[in-house]
């Protein structure tokens, strides 16, 4: 059975997923395709068509699309009681829906993937609640045969987290937080007050909190052992006049910014730690899978796997919302009957390019390459020298993180690779930290209470003897938000840090998106060499063939 799934187009970042037999086949971003950061609330046309083309599939082969989100009527009724909710609290402007917008992005969505995929309207559509989308995504993808489920977000239809369990191959709703408790609005308006861009720069605070200290009071919200409370007045109200003035984009970044970001930080982590807690009071299950695009904060997570009640955890690469669209799909397959023991072990589930599709357009571009007779052992001691190299290898990852198919990359033991890659790369704040990509089998060594981490959505305190030679993928708190490589899943990854290992001694290279600032991910050889072109990148490594500023080196 083939399932096509589809973000919901009210959704700030959209995507495509096809899901066969209850496996992902094949998922994307919209924003790789149009070149829009996030495709806010765009149809997924370019995606749903990628992933069907994967497959060899036109609408004929689709048996159902699946969609992330409530079906208009189902929207409707929630939004309605959610607005008689915000009423009583005084938060009318906050809950009310723009249920017009989302009926008109709906049409838009039919319309547009009809006219790209003819005959895909006249398949079932079915509708799957946004929360119980992540929580698919995570669940299905797990390999867990029990587990407790929490998602949290900005929100949904009416909510904004969810708790639930799987277990005897049944999944059960345990609670909600419905929207005016938002741990994600509360973020993101903490977000907003940092003089950042809400619902987009929220990484920014996660990395500005570890300059600061927790000692701002945080009013509104109340965690308690197994959950927390929040005052739903507070997401719209002038609450942060304690925190001082809402700092202005550009403005310098003081120390009470600092602190304000490591105060609301430890207020989310407390909390996330809470009803992690509560769940498993609940169910007794020491296996957690995690979704939501909140769940995209990397500390909160480290602190979530470290509680006593938590052995293991799965979070999946696109936690936030582009992910609902693989999520709904694997929901819909597992209604329809299809097997559930699907397990996500790598994220390479975008487009990739043979070495002849490079190597035409570069020859048709006229761009001058060398093609070395091992593209690993070449990076590898280009990194070794200082060099910062673009890394375009195979399918692309989903999800935010670069992890070895579309990545930046330089020697992490160069204290000012950070300094470097910042101002003429990646062209942004020089606070803004790195992280390393690592060998799976050298992490223990690293990095304290080592667990996997091949999507980096976990962090990790460096072990004393390492903090030098990791000192320009490392954050100032001594922690980095590794990945952890495998020869399994990305073998051309794991062989060039290798050989890096091997020239250096540092099992791990400082990674980042391949991307300028303010741009998505590169997805095709095209905008990987126009980002090359015009950023401070030294070489372009891309399929077999080398490319390189230095024009003599032709190594």
């Amino acid at each position: 059975m083939n399932v096509l799934g589809l973000t919901a187009t009210i959704s700030w970042n959209t995507a495509a997923a096809l899901v066969q037999d209850g496996r992902l086949v094949a998922s994307a971003e919209e924003e790789r395709f149009n070149r829009i950061k996030q495709a806010p609330r765009m149809p997924p046309v370019r995606s749903a068509e990628y992933c069907l083309e994967s497959a060899g599939l036109d609408a004929e082969g689709v048996d159902y699309v699946a969609v992330g989100f409530a079906a208009p009527s189902r929207y409707a009724f929630l939004r309605a009681i959610g607005t008689l909710r915000a009423l009583e609290f005084e938060n009318f402007l906050y809950t009310f829906p723009s249920l017009g917008e989302y009926l008109i992005q709906q049409h838009k969505l039919r319309r547009d993937l009809e006219e790209a995929i003819p005959g895909i309207t006249s398949k079932p559509w079915v509708y799957v609640r946004h929360h119980i989308a992540h929580a698919a995504s995570a669940l299905y993808a797990s390999g867990f045969g029990e587990a407790n489920v929490l998602t949290i977000d900005g929100n949904g239809e009416d909510d904004s987290a969810l708790l639930g369990a799987a277990r005897g191959g049944k999944f059960k709703v345990l609670g909600r937080k419905l929207a005016p408790e938002s741990l994600g609005g509360l973020y993101s308006n903490a977000t907003h007050h940092l003089g950042f861009v809400r619902h987009v720069e929220e990484g920014k605070t996660m990395g500005l909190a570890g300059y600061g200290e927790p000692v701002v009071e945080i009013p509104g919200i109340q965690v308690q052992h197994d959950g927390y409370d929040m005052d739903r007045r507070y997401l719209i109200s002038g609450f942060w006049e304690d925190a001082g003035r809402p700092r202005r984009a550009g403005e310098e970044i003081t120390g009470g910014n600092k602190d304000f970001a490591a105060s609301i930080q430890n207020v989310l982590e407390e909390a996330g730690m809470a009803l992690a807690r509560g769940l498993y009071e609940t169910t007794g299950l020491r296996s957690l899978c995690l979704a939501g695009g909140v769940v995209l904060n990397c500390d909160m997570n480290a602190k979530i796997l470290g509680l006593d009640c938590v052995d293991e955890v799965f979070i999946q690469p696109a936690a936030h919302d582009a992910g609902t669209a693989m999520g709904a799909a694997l929901e819909v397959a597992a209604r329809k009957g299809d097997p559930t023991d699907f397990v996500m072990e790598h994220a390479y589930w975008g487009p990739e390019y043979s070495n002849e599709e490079i190597q035409a357009f570069l020859d048709e571009a006229k761009i001058a390459y060398t093609r070395p007779p091992d593209i690993e052992q070449a990076v590898a001691e280009r990194l070794a020298a200082g060099g910062i190299v673009g890394w375009f290898q195979g399918r692309m990852e989903i999800g935010p993180r670069a992890l070895g198919g579309r990545s930046i990359l330089a020697n992490p033991s160069m204290p000012e690779m950070k300094d470097k890659v910042n101002a003429n790369v990646k062209h942004r704040e020089g606070w803004r930290p790195f992280a390393p990509s690592i060998l799976e089998e050298e992490a223990p060594n690293l990095v304290f209470d080592s667990y996997p981490s091949p999507f980096m959505l976990l962090t990790f305190t460096v072990r004393p003897e390492w903090r030098d030679r990791l000192r320009a993928s490392m954050h100032v708190d001594n922690t980095v938000r590794s990945q952890t490589v495998s020869r399994k899943t990305n073998p051309r990854y794991h062989g060039m840090i290798s050989k890096f290992y091997e020239l250096t001694g540092v099992p791990a290279v400082l990674n980042t998106s391949f991307n300028d600032r303010g741009e998505p991910i590169v997805m095709t050889p095209q905008d990987a060499v126009r980002c090359f072109s015009s950023t401070g990148l030294d070489h372009l490594a891309i399929g077999d063939f080398l490319i390189s500023k230095n024009r003599g080196d032709s190594s």
